[in-house]
């Protein structure tokens, strides 16, 4: 009887351990954005854009996206087609208030911990083994895609890759309601999203190719997912084109200007477009290497492990090929958040098929390793990649700031929230909830400008910023209410 309480208390101090621990990685998440806003390490683009549509979608309107530096008016549908920031609307006058321009950040970590709670949730409905299921968790929060995304503040890659593992979760739950509602979000997160969705289902019904239910589900997700992506891409972007603004996110000239192109490209040169995913396509030697680290990093931290189930992959494929074949080189390696749809789905996959091999005792062996090896993993890249100071926690870098923040913060109370602004780039995700807040050196309707004197100059340098600001003074429309070390705030004469 002593022997069965004790193994009683030792479970409960073991469960006790995992929470708190999971408790601690989650909330270090949400402490690194928090940090990275306050000290003035948040960027315009995403994040400022984000911040209007967030304010312009939650009063009822759906207004040009007054940060876009381009000489003609476009809107954030134009930019994306996503409905993610009206469906999260109605959370601007429930939390505003007390978050201000941080609330987008803490929605975006609530649905990244939904996707941790989702991903447990599932290896647990596998395994019953909550040990086991919890070191999923873990993975989840300690594979380096999910630091490095927070180098793009707030992106809607990041909430809807976080949701795909509550979608898959609900669908082995058999809830189907719950299930089809997030299937819905993740249709309308982003343009692209319905091919994710379209691979999603193929592995569900490989995956479920023996029960019928799910088979006749996922076959009904499968032709969904087609429909809404031939709808989203044959009429409704094409109807948010006008005469300036086109789609131009489809960015893969190496294989095709058009879906059909690639896919005309792949099957006549399949050879080429297989050796695509690993060389440099860009012509810059610069970018040797990138395709390969990105490999390195997340099959030593636990991709190898799909290679024991190969229809595991199946999910990774248009991921893969978005990311490798893309024009831009940033996209393919390691940096930012443009591996975080890889790592909100890797721990599912990789729990999941550690926990279909034989014996228990082994499935944990294995999921302590793959922690361990992810672990050791990222804090090497922590140091080994070239600016990590928006998520590299361990550095003293991290908790400094390059500006006076006290003054920016007293010059921004002295901006009425009404007022058109034009503003820096680090500077105006803080001021964005307004109607008009505008890049500089775009100023237009401004009346207030509140600019940066170093650093943060982007899109010119700051020698022509500078001139700017002095050929505003000096046409005697503009007077200077602040001038500091760091900052200038002007303000448009009456």
């Amino acid at each position: 009887m002593d022997e069965q309480v004790n193994r009683g208390l030792a479970r409960n101090k073991t469960r006790r351990i995992f929470v708190f621990s999971l408790f601690l990685l989650a909330a270090l998440q949400l402490f690194i954005l928090v940090v990275n806003h306050y000290f003035i390490r948040t960027y315009a683009y995403d994040f400022s854009a984000y911040n209007f549509a967030f304010y312009d979608y939650a009063h009822l309107r759906v207004s040009p996206c007054p940060i876009y530096l381009a000489p003609y008016p476009i809107s954030f549908l134009q930019d994306h087609f996503s409905l993610t920031l009206m469906f999260f609307a109605p959370l601007y006058w429930l939390l505003s208030w007390a978050l201000g321009t941080y609330t987008l950040l803490f929605i975006q970590w609530g649905v990244v911990v939904f996707g941790a709670w989702a991903t447990y949730r599932l290896i647990f409905l596998k395994t019953t083994n909550f040990t086991f299921s919890s070191l999923s968790a873990v993975y989840y929060f300690i594979l380096l895609g999910r630091f490095s995304s927070a180098s793009g503040d707030c992106n809607l890659a990041i909430i809807g890759s976080a949701l795909l593992p509550v979608f898959l979760y609900y669908f082995e739950k058999g809830k189907i309601v719950p299930m089809f509602l997030c299937f819905m979000f993740l249709i309308f997160n982003r343009e692209d999203y319905a091919l994710w969705l379209i691979f999603i289902s193929i592995f569900l019904m490989v995956l479920h190719r023996k029960e019928k239910s799910k088979l006749r589900l996922s076959t009904g997700l499968l032709i969904l997912s087609f429909l809404f992506f031939s709808i989203i891409f044959n009429f409704i972007i094409p109807g948010l084109e006008d005469e300036n603004k086109k789609y131009t996110l489809f960015n893969f000239d190496a294989l095709g200007s058009t879906p059909l192109e690639i896919l005309f490209f792949i099957a006549s040169h399949p050879l080429r477009a297989f050796e695509l995913l690993f060389v440099n396509h860009s012509g810059n030697l610069y970018y040797n290497g990138i395709k390969a680290e990105f490999y390195w990093v997340y099959f030593v931290s636990g991709g190898f492990l799909l290679l024991l189930r190969p229809a595991y992959l199946i999910p990774f494929i248009p991921l893969i090929a978005k990311k490798m074949y893309n024009d831009d080189p940033v996209r393919w390696g390691i940096e930012a958040y443009y591996s975080v749809e890889v790592v909100s789905i890797l721990p599912m996959m990789v729990f999941w098929v550690l926990g279909s091999l034989r014996g228990p005792s082994v499935r944990l062996i294995l999921a302590w390793l793959i922690c361990g090896l992810t672990l050791i993993v990222t804090l090497i890249e922590f140091n080994r990649m070239p600016d990590v100071k928006k998520f590299n926690f361990l550095t003293p870098l991290f908790y400094t700031s390059d500006c006076d923040l006290n003054g920016i913060y007293d010059a921004m109370k002295l901006i009425p929230d009404t007022s058109p602004v034009s503003a820096s780039g680090r500077i105006s995700p803080h001021l964005a909830f307004r109607k008009k807040i505008y890049y500089f050196p775009r100023v237009d309707g401004a009346e207030y400008i509140l600019v940066m004197k170093r650093n943060d100059s982007w899109p010119s340098s700051q020698e022509e910023a500078d001139k700017v600001i002095v050929k505003l003074i000096a046409e005697g429309g503009w007077q200077i209410l602040v001038d500091k070390n760091d900052f200038r705030l002007l303000h448009k004469k009456k």
